[in-house]
């Protein structure tokens, strides 16, 4: 065989190191799946916690809708969830921070992870729009370090009998061939899920919500279409989570439920009236505008106990709102 010329060699050399960088962003959205972790055998804690839009307000939204001592509420919710009990795992449904790309965003959301951890509670992220903000590419850098544990902006955590499946929302961000192997693997997760006797349920989430009545943000048709049918077609899907919309609103659509909690600390969003819903809300307030929150999921033999754990007004402590079961 010929030696190849060191020029060329040069050449290919370069070209591979090239290739792998521009592979990274889609290697990391592989869907590959972390390992399971939380609850088990060794570990009895049973409550699931899912928080957020625990992003400050940018100046251009405090134009247009009203704060609420975003900070302070954002701070009392991040300090309520650190020290719920049986805390088996954490998940945050995107929007951490209001910018993810700037590294002083994250300070906050930097304690809270480091208290967690502190726990041994792990944390989980889905990712949101701000979360790409300004610099996509130091946006996911920054988002990467904080959980250097997910190789993939999709996957599935298994949480004692229960699955958690993440998604990727942000569709416009996302190429072609990325959104065919997210839908893949989504389809392939539910399927094994439903097939493993160990799995009772599972719980899908992600970033932007596939029904709301916000008047700031609209449903999302896209998760609607790619994320809700197989969802529904799963035997053990049973329930829907999703953030976007700072509002707790409760859906029960085709025999499935939908929770919305945005609450964690970004400027609440006003909801449409009783006569303009886009659809039903079962959360009981009908304030239309609701106050911040996170929602907490238990374990339990038979099935899931749901609750929204609402901020009171004059911020002294939380009430358990809208609780529900759902039966495996």
């Amino acid at each position: 065989m010929a030696k190849m010329k060191p020029t060329v060699f040069k050449r290919r050399l370069i070209g591979l190191f090239a290739a792998l960088i521009l592979a990274a962003p889609v290697l990391w959205a592989a869907g590959q799946q972390p390992k399971p972790a939380a609850a088990g055998p060794d570990n009895p804690r049973s409550e699931i916690v899912f928080v957020s839009d625990t992003q400050s307000p940018l100046f251009l939204e405090t134009l247009r809708l009203a704060g609420d001592r975003n900070k302070e509420a954002m701070a009392k919710v991040l300090d309520r969830i650190v020290t719920e009990p049986d805390l088996a795992a954490v998940f945050m449904l995107g929007d951490l921070t209001s910018s993810g790309s700037t590294d002083k965003k994250w300070r906050t959301i930097d304690g809270f992870l480091g208290r967690l951890r502190n726990k041994a509670v792990p944390v989980f992220a889905a990712l949101g729009n701000h979360d790409y903000w300004w610099s996509e590419k130091a946006a996911l850098g920054n988002f990467r370090k904080r959980f250097p544990g997910l190789t993939s902006s999709w996957y599935s955590i298994v949480i004692g009998p229960a699955e958690v499946i993440v998604l990727n929302s942000q569709f416009k961000k996302l190429t072609d061939v990325e959104k065919q192997g997210q839908l893949a693997f989504y389809r392939s997760a539910l399927a094994r899920a439903d097939a493993d006797p160990a799995v009772k349920c599972v719980l899908v989430a992600c970033h932007n919500a596939p029904f709301t009545n916000s008047l700031t943000v609209d449903p999302s048709a896209a998760v609607r279409a790619e994320f809700v049918p197989p969802f529904l077609d799963s035997q053990k899907g049973l329930l829907f989570l999703s953030g976007h919309a700072h509002a707790p609103e409760h859906f029960f659509e085709s025999g499935k439920h939908f929770v919305v909690l945005g609450g964690g600390g970004g400027l609440l969003h006003p909801l449409r009236t009783e006569g303009d819903r886009y659809l039903p809300d079962l959360f009981p307030g009908r304030a239309p505008k609701r106050f911040y929150h996170f929602v907490t999921v238990r374990i339990e033999k038979t099935g899931l106990a749901v609750a929204f754990q609402v901020l009171k007004r004059d911020m002294s402590g939380f009430d358990p709102v809208g609780r529900f079961s759902i039966a495996w």
